[in-house]
């Protein structure tokens, strides 16, 4: 259904409309959509990806039948000391929203995680009101572990932001197929 490959320059400018658009930040971000030239975008993207610290990579989400770019997954905040991350996935396509590619793009984002990485916890958030995204969560193994109450303001309302997580022994309790090839690496 979709295959994750590393984020290609060539699609900057898809990466700068998504960037741009109100509503992805509305369930992407603590703050207020803010136009940011494509210079400023460019440039902090640069800076994201060219830290060579290893603490964060970015992969472009593709369409498996039509090679469409569909969306991003970011892992951030990899911590190499305590085998964590965060994962962030994002359907940026409004075509493709709500047809599994959301459901299956995490599946491939943990399977890295967990084997390639050989991460012991992963790590993502929730606004409350996203629904859809929460029932992906709990229904593929994830936990809320926290709470973060009447975080931040959307449409003039405060909400929450939820914190939820899934450890390497419960990622293979759900993928059991995966556990030997995890060993091998």
């Amino acid at each position: 259904m979709i295959t994750l490959k590393p984020f290609n320059w060539a699609h900057v400018e898809t990466h700068y409309e998504w960037n741009n658009d109100k509503d992805l930040n509305f369930y992407d971000s603590d703050f207020p959509h803010k136009y940011e030239s494509f210079e400023s975008f460019v440039s902090r993207l640069k800076e994201m990806i060219h830290t060579n610290d290893g603490s964060s990579q970015l992969f472009e989400i593709i369409c498996t039948e039509s090679g469409r770019l569909i969306g991003v997954v970011d892992i951030i905040g990899i911590d190499r000391i305590n085998n964590k991350c965060v994962l962030e996935c994002t359907i940026a396509s409004r075509e493709f929203r709500n047809k599994g590619y959301g459901k299956n793009a995490l599946e491939e984002a943990l399977k890295y995680c967990f084997i390639d990485l050989g991460m012991h916890k992963v790590s993502t958030v929730s606004f409350d009101f996203n629904e859809k995204w929460i029932r992906i969560l709990e229904n593929g193994g994830f936990m809320q572990e926290g709470c973060l109450r009447k975080h931040i303001i959307k449409n003039g309302q405060y909400c929450d932001k939820l914190i939820f997580s899934m450890l390497n022994d419960e990622y293979y309790q759900v993928h059991p197929e995966y556990l030997q090839t995890a060993e091998a690496v």
